[in-house]
């Protein structure tokens, strides 16, 4: 009986570790150890499959033969990559069966005869495999070894076949959480990039280089072979057009193209078919493709089409539709600097614009109880920036603030901090939660963000002045930086991400909740710190930043904003950055 209980007890223990984590990776070896601890094969061992390919099984885990590391050395999280097919049959009849298979004697059972020589080498003398089940798909297996001394009854491997089941709810979490990451990393290396092609689009009015760099980009961010962007001012009479082809690595005459006119004379806005066979019939040489078409207001002026890549989702079709507004917005812009844009005017707009950012800040710095205060460092990379802060206190015992990073520079994203500004104030007295304001702060703002093809990624806090306990939201924004009392950093901060504000409409973002008793300094920031970057173009990065608060979070505000400019100038060598630098302090007084 008391076998049982201790079995109860770990799997609760694994299920609680399952819950707090979003990385599978991280947990992984001490799942397999809290397991050992009750059950009695003498090891056990995972093996991943990648992208539904059942080549390959990837051996991610240390607790293994003794003979395998010595073969592939267990270094990487993604794990070491072995042939599936030198496995056993009866494991593949596991895998493609979904079946727990039992081989109790792998001497006399023959599904086992090539691995007999293993066995003896290795000390075992039974198998048992455990199909790791994501959506009824299998995504791995486990192993356990038993030895002769090994004992397993048939409630020990139910309790294992709950732990396999634990595992694959694990690798399904860490999986949804790094494809969410994917996403907003695709997000922010494209409209980075078509940043820096619009500047200099506008200042050497080379539409063809602009369309050349975009179209490569299209490629790269849809795992395309090849695209196309149409740029069309009269019915697609007069096209200006740019091709690319991935594997060519250049500008070449696309095959696209022939089949361009039946893709254009879809109703939709976009779409993608990865049957393309069944729906273009210029005798092509196309697998399959996805397609947007480009607007100004409510005017077709052009499309962006991809074609023959891996297979197209939902994902791909939202990331194109983001690149297809920005080039859009792109050409909007060439279009004022043709007209003679006035641009001493323009530029007495922005120092306005710049002067209202900064006073909407200045009001955020403030003493929250006898404890702690808040305060921050803002540095824009030109005269306005898409960095934003902005905090309030509610009632007696709560203060809501807010860090943003909006994607782009300039006065579009000056007029997505005012509506985010303004969204939030009125959100943050309805809605007591973080998770509740983030939710409805998208709803409130998803039409226009969809319109102007930007989003932004979030923090919103929620710190109790009373208990010292904070609440967090994150929308696809890099997690807090936590410093204990010790001066070291917490690690594995299970701060729960979502995606970026103004991607889908109906995102729904989750609480997380921390004690800041025990930590002396709470920091958020946006990604501008981190790219900072030096002479031999290394990024100051997330590990300098950590060891940077770690040595001056016992500082007064002023000294700790010197020391900050001190330490990023003699990394950088400049005091000229690329990028909005913006970092928000929960610290003792």
């Amino acid at each position: 009986m008391s076998k049982d209980i201790n079995k109860m007890r770990n799997l609760v223990q694994i299920s609680s570790m399952v819950a707090e984590s979003s990385d599978f990776f991280s947990i992984k070896d001490k799942i397999i150890e809290k397991m050992l601890e009750v059950v009695h094969p003498a090891k056990a061992c995972v093996n991943l499959f990648y992208k539904n390919n059942y080549k390959h099984a990837y051996l991610v885990c240390s607790q293994t033969l003794e003979k395998i590391p010595g073969f592939f050395p267990i270094g990487e999280p993604i794990g070491v990559k072995i042939e599936f097919s030198t496995y056993p049959k009866y494991i593949h009849e596991s895998v493609k069966e979904k079946k727990v298979i039992y081989i109790e004697n792998v001497f006399e059972d023959e599904r086992a005869e090539d691995e007999r020589e293993m066995a003896r080498v290795e000390g075992y003398v039974g198998r048992i495999i455990f199909p790791l089940i994501v959506n009824d798909i299998v995504v791995g297996f486990m192993t356990c070894f038993l030895n002769e001394e090994d004992t397993i009854s048939d409630y020990d491997i139910d309790f294992i076949s709950s732990v396999a089941s634990l595992m694959a709810l694990s690798i399904e979490i860490t999986t949804k959480n790094n494809n969410i990451q994917r996403l907003v990393n695709k997000l922010r290396s494209a409209i980075s990039s078509i940043n820096e092609a619009t500047k200099n689009f506008y200042h050497n009015k080379d539409i063809n280089k602009f369309l050349d760099h975009l179209s490569e980009q299209a490629c790269d961010i849809t795992n395309s072979k090849e695209a196309l962007i149409i740029i069309d001012e009269d019915s697609y009479n007069n096209k200006i057009f740019s091709s690319y082809n991935m594997e060519k690595r250049r500008k070449t005459t696309t095959e696209v193209y022939s089949s361009i006119g039946e893709i254009l004379a879809k109703e939709n806005r976009g779409g993608y078919c990865n049957n393309a066979s069944c729906c273009i019939v210029n005798n092509v040489n196309i697998d399959n493709y996805i397609y947007y078409k480009l607007f100004d207001k409510n005017k077709q002026i052009g499309c962006i089409v991809c074609a023959n890549g891996d297979g197209y989702t939902d994902d791909d079709l939202n990331i194109l539709s983001i690149l297809a507004n920005q080039v859009a917005v792109g050409m909007k812009l060439y279009e004022y600097n043709l007209v003679d844009v006035k641009h001493k005017l323009l530029a007495n707009e922005l120092n306005i614009l710049n002067k209202q950012q900064k006073l909407i800040m200045d009001k955020s710095m403030m003493e929250c109880n006898d404890e702690k205060e808040l305060y921050y460092y803002h540095r824009p990379a030109r005269v306005v920036g898409g960095d934003f802060y902005y905090a309030t206190k509610v009632d007696d015992e709560n203060i809501v603030y807010i860090v943003a990073d909006v994607m782009g520079h300039g006065i579009v994203s000056n007029y997505v901090v005012a509506m985010i500004k303004g969204a939030f104030k009125v959100l943050c007295n309805q809605y007591k939660t973080p998770g509740e304001i983030m939710t409805n702060l998208n709803k409130m703002l998803y039409d226009e963000f969809d319109k102007m093809g930007v989003f932004t990624t979030c923090l919103i806090s929620v710190f109790n002045t009373k208990n010292n306990k904070i609440a967090i939201s994150n929308a696809g924004h890099y997690s807090p930086i936590m410093v204990n009392n010790d001066g070291s950093i917490k690690i594995n901060l299970n701060c729960i991400k979502g995606i970026p504000l103004g991607i889908l409409e109906d995102s729904e973002y989750e609480t997380n909740i921390f004690d800041a008793n025990n930590s002396p300094m709470i920091c958020m920031y946006t990604d501008g710190v981190l790219e900072i970057k030096n002479k031999e173009k290394e990024e100051y990065g997330i590990g300098r930043l950590e060891k940077f608060l770690q040595e001056n979070y016992n500082l007064d505000q002023q000294k700790m904003i010197e020391n900050l400019k001190h330490d990023l100038r003699e990394f950088a060598s400049t005091d000229s950055f690329d990028d909005d630098i913006m970092i928000v302090m929960l610290k003792n007084r």
